[in-house]
């Protein structure tokens, strides 16, 4: 794992801008407040842009998922920004995975989430308590196409109630 090219040391802090980076078998868990956790996958690029001006994380490649119950930024929302498609997330649980350069797989595994494609002319807001998955690409003139329902693919069940376990939280997937 490499933070803005260096090395990264276990607890090291990120800052607004910092390049998150993992290799062929690394992953990286950043812990904000506490009661937030983002992982970032193996073969992932990730920046971390939060801020009182600007709250956006940029999954450029790779896989995120992310559990957040704590408002850890000033307007309790932010953004997530992939190549094809914008989300914006409060206090929900999803997993995302940049396929390529032109298709993004993004599932709400428990919680609302609402979705932009990069054209700005699709949207969608999906609301789960027990995974709904989308898969945004863009088509030669640069439009945006969504899938619905791809499938539960890249996580599970399990991977989630961990990744919860480690700001002492778990997963309800009875309701959203």
């Amino acid at each position: 794992v490499h933070v803005n090219g260096s090395a990264v040391q276990n607890g090291q802090e990120i800052r607004y801008g910092d390049l998150i980076e993992t290799g062929a078998d690394s992953f990286c868990e950043i812990i904000i407040g506490e009661k937030n956790v983002l992982r970032v996958g193996k073969d992932s690029s990730f920046r971390y842009k939060v801020s009182p001006g600007d709250n956006t994380l940029e999954l450029e490649k790779g896989w995120l998922g992310g559990i957040t119950r704590q408002k850890f930024t000033r307007e309790g929302n932010y953004r997530i920004v992939t190549p094809t498609v914008t989300a914006g997330v409060r206090g929900t649980s999803y997993c995302i995975k940049v396929e390529s350069g032109n298709s993004t797989y993004f599932c709400t595994c428990n919680g609302r989430i609402d979705l932009e494609g990069v054209d700005g002319k699709i949207r969608d807001s999906v609301q789960s308590a027990h995974h709904a998955a989308r898969r945004f690409k863009t088509d030669e003139k640069g439009g945006v196409v969504i899938e619905d329902n791809p499938g539960l693919l890249y996580h599970d069940d399990a991977a989630l109630e961990k990744l919860a376990g480690v700001i002492g939280e778990t997963m309800n997937w009875e309701h959203v």
